[in-house]
């Protein structure tokens, strides 16, 4: 029953987002249709999830467990989301329609138990990026969407090739209880997923699509990007690369997670210190996501259990939700700079709206990692289990490297504080409800797991 359930609310849903899909040519009344439909069927979906604890379909799908519970986190993000884009502009209600197909891409890359699931899901996810970058209205994002799109499909081919390595490796494409019987196919194999993995999730030297990305999409799109993308292929990246190599062999393992070491640490120095010297807020935010991949890709290195996937889901949804909040003020200060992207936009901006100043300086302060917010919680779960596993030299290098990274986000505040006579001039900034409470979601979430990190972390 469950998975007729289940079965049927995927339908339901992709019926109702084709509708919307349709419905954004129809001329005055097209948007709000677009928007009901959108909004429905991700509210359907959403109060499906608690119906059951599990849904499986034959050997190739299955969600239960962690997976479940980061599958509703998501789609209460996706929903706010669509929320927050409104009906009022078509370009946002596009953007809505496009977002419930990389949700659904999600679903199906979250419950994947054999790699061509995983690849026709991941490839969804994709799809749909190249088409919220190539649909947003500035100047270079046809030009970046097309190098997205090249690098992406180069990536997708040499994946194709790790499948056909582990094909050889394990005689099947399952990646539940496989057995292995060529183990040097198997190391290939899993060093191209490792690849796959860093080029997804923007990790140095597989970063050089992200900045270009960044910087020629609109706040609202990169804003999915965080929610949806990030947390999702993260997720089932880290874990399924931890389970794989728990089957290699002593010295390729070894070898392995070597490689993924020397990956986390570049990325922690490279995108911190590469963030240092950007003028562009869309960029800062691009190389702090490189130097964030660093921070988690070391969990790779961890032995999976019950307990560090809890906290890599927080690591995650925490992580991304206050990017997703940092990049939605920028959108709002932006908004009365003709949509520049630069440090000038948030000069005075204390003064202009003292509320969402103080949110987004709580908010960077918390990427910063600074004591009684959620970002130091996260940082120091994840220290904690560097140190414990004796990743001592590397969990120090990432932590020198976090360092580095506040001066960029001490920059945010200074802007924010900043005299500028000319700027104090600017209207005052308004904000939507919807706005107002995904921020007031955000703070909660911030300062709750940063005073009591261990109600929800697992951490003594």
């Amino acid at each position: 029953m469950e998975n007729l359930t289940f079965v049927q609310n995927v339908l339901i849903f992709l019926a109702l987002n084709a509708v919307a899909l349709l419905c954004l040519n129809v001329k005055n009344n097209g948007k709000y249709i677009s928007f009901g439909a959108t909004l429905i069927s991700a509210i359907t979906f959403f109060a499906m999830l608690f119906s059951s604890s599990s849904f499986t379909l034959s050997e190739l799908f299955s969600l239960e467990g962690n997976k479940i519970l980061l599958l509703k986190i998501v789609s209460v993000l996706n929903v706010l989301m669509i929320l927050i884009n409104g009906y009022h502009s078509l370009e946002k209600v596009k953007n809505s329609v496009l977002m419930s197909f990389m949700f659904l891409g999600g679903v199906f890359l979250l419950g994947a138990n054999d790699l061509m699931t995983f690849y026709v899901a991941l490839e969804t996810i994709a799809l749909v990026g190249y088409a919220l970058v190539a649909t947003s209205d500035l100047e270079n994002s046809r030009e970046a969407a097309v190098k997205y799109l090249i690098q992406g499909a180069v990536v997708s081919v040499i994946f194709l090739l790790g499948v056909a390595f582990y094909l050889g490796a394990t005689n099947g494409l399952s990646l539940v209880g496989v057995t292995v019987v060529n183990q040097e196919f198997y190391a290939i194999a899993i060093g191209i997923f490792i690849l796959t993995a860093c080029f997804k999730l923007g990790a140095f030297p597989f970063h050089a699509w992200i900045a270009d990305v960044y910087s020629n999409v609109t706040l609202g799109n990169l804003a999915t990007n965080f929610f949806i993308s990030k947390i999702i292929i993260g997720f089932k990246f880290i874990t399924m690369l931890q389970i794989l190599l728990l089957d290699s062999e002593p010295g390729f393992n070894d070898y392995l997670v070597r490689i993924v070491q020397v990956i986390a640490v570049a990325s922690a120095f490279y995108g911190n210190i590469i963030a240092v010297v950007q003028g562009q807020f869309k960029r800062i935010i691009a190389y702090s996501s490189v130097a964030h991949t660093g921070y988690m890709l070391m969990m790779i290195c961890l032995n999976p259990d019950e307990a560090l996937e809890i906290q890599l889901i927080s690591y995650l949804v925490i992580y991304s939700l206050t990017a997703t909040g940092v990049i939605l003020i920028l959108n709002q200060f932006a908004g009365l700079n003709k949509n520049r992207d630069g440090r000038e936009i948030l000069k005075s901006g204390f003064y202009r709206n003292k509320g969402l100043a103080i949110m987004l300086v709580v908010f960077v302060l918390s990427l910063g990692g600074i004591p009684l917010t959620s970002g130091f919680a996260m940082k120091y779960m994840l220290f904690t289990n560097y140190f414990r596993e004796g990743f001592t030299l590397e969990a120090t290098s990432i932590f020198i490297s976090s360092i580095v990274g506040l001066a960029y986000y001490i920059r945010f505040v200074s802007d924010l504080f900043a005299e500028d006579e000319e700027k104090k001039g600017l209207p005052a900034i308004k904000t939507r409800f919807s706005e107002s409470l995904v921020h007031v979601i955000i703070l909660v979430s911030i300062f709750t797991i940063g005073i009591a990190p261990s109600l929800f972390l697992g951490l003594k």
